[in-house]
């Protein structure tokens, strides 16, 4: 599939998808701040290992389920997020600051993702909305909830109400390389629940190429995945053997990222989808030898 040409935000210029005016000046922010550049960069592990000297916060209970949350910890995920959460819900002047509003809001959505992986498509349908309520003006915050809210729609298979939310978090996508990456990602599955494998590609490839700039593993391991199940949509559409290759290819990169970053609910499904892949490959092989050979870059 083809580059894409819209603009990806530059990690360099800004290492956390959440700049922070002030965070460094507070006791332990330089210890948030390693723990957050492990969880985007690095491996969720390590930032849970940092954040175990952190004082209890807003900011370092989100990244602490975030963290359990790649690494497929749901339950202990839901443990360290629910407090900051409720208390965004239930109590909104309790959050002092346009900072801690954030953090709840952001922690309602962790909570939004963590039921969603469990299936719980209701349950997280109604975080992430509380989440989209809590988060007011924050552009961050808002395109969480936003991604949230459109992969509930799409997991029940309401896709009416996934664009409409789609459309929505196009507003505020473009805020941050990981909101941009997110928002590539729920384009990508719409896609493909819509029957359209070329756009789902083309979405995943977004994903790809910005968390390639941002340097940021766990979610280019996550963004091959939807690359990778994309192409595999269009070579069953073309019933073409060497396009089941490359998404095993994609699949297969996708898996060794995920092992090195320690990110098991990725890793598992992509070793499930290449092993499935590769049956498809041996299954269409003889049926297409005759079709001209496509290269799809991994």
């Amino acid at each position: 599939m083809p580059a894409s040409s819209d603009p990806t935000p530059d990690a360099r210029r800004s290492p956390s998808p959440y700049p922070r005016s002030s965070a460094g000046k507070r006791p332990h922010g330089e210890a948030v701040d390693r723990a957050e550049r492990a969880l985007w960069f690095g491996r969720p592990a390590r930032a849970l290992s940092l954040l175990d000297a952190v004082p209890a916060g807003s900011r370092p209970a989100w990244l602490r389920g975030v963290a359990l949350i790649a690494l497929g910890r749901y339950v202990a995920a839901d443990d360290a997020l629910l407090p900051t959460a409720t208390r965004a819900r239930s109590v909104p002047g309790a959050m002092r600051c346009a900072g801690e509003r954030r953090y709840g809001s952001l922690a309602l959505s962790a909570l939004g993702s963590s039921a969603r992986q469990c299936g719980r498509y209701d349950r997280a349908a109604e975080l992430d909305a509380a989440a989209l309520a809590a988060a007011g003006t924050d552009v961050e915050a808002r395109a969480d909830a936003l991604v949230g809210l459109t992969a509930d729609a799409i997991g029940t298979g309401d896709r009416e109400v996934a664009e409409r939310r789609l459309a929505a978090l196009a507003e505020v996508a473009g805020a941050s390389w990981r909101s941009t990456v997110r928002c590539a990602w729920v384009a990508a599955e719409l896609s493909l629940l819509s029957d359209l494998p070329e756009s789902a590609a083309a979405a995943a490839y977004r994903a790809v190429r910005c968390a390639e700039m941002a340097q940021a593993r766990r979610h280019l391991a996550k963004s091959l995945l939807f690359y990778g199940v994309s192409v595999r949509e269009v070579a069953r559409r073309q019933a073409v053997a060497p396009l089941f290759r490359s998404a095993a290819v994609i699949l297969r990169r996708a898996e060794r990222l995920a092992a090195a970053v320690e990110a098991f609910p990725v890793w598992g499904v992509a070793c499930r989808l290449r092993q499935e892949t590769l049956k498809e490959v041996a299954v269409t092989g003889e049926a297409v030898a005759q079709n001209t050979y496509t290269t799809i870059a991994s």
